[in-house]
């Protein structure tokens, strides 16, 4: 099973100083999951609705795929270079 990531390190490195922070992502997706969970009744409203006319399987696809989409971007680094700074980014 894929999971999606649960913590962000940003770098900053330049001539005076080196920061690091990490950041714990799993406290802003809580926050989505108690949305969508309030959204729920809502969501399967508009799905059972669009069902007939074909629109409510692809918004149950739109769904799956963004959740696969956010299990994927784990292990994503980006590496950002200036002439005096250098950014790392990464999706652990």
């Amino acid at each position: 099973m894929n999971w999606p990531p649960m913590l962000v390190h940003i770098r900053v490195k330049n001539k005076n100083c080196n920061f690091g922070l990490w950041f714990p992502l799993c406290l802003v997706l809580l926050v989505g999951l108690i949305f969508f969970i309030a959204f729920l009744p809502l969501i399967l409203l508009v799905i059972l609705i669009a069902w007939p006319t074909g629109w409510g399987r692809w918004m149950v696809e739109a769904i799956k795929t963004g959740y696969n989409m956010l299990c994927a971007a784990r292990g994503t680094k980006v590496d950002i270079q200036g002439r005096n700074e250098i950014v790392d980014i990464s999706l652990v």
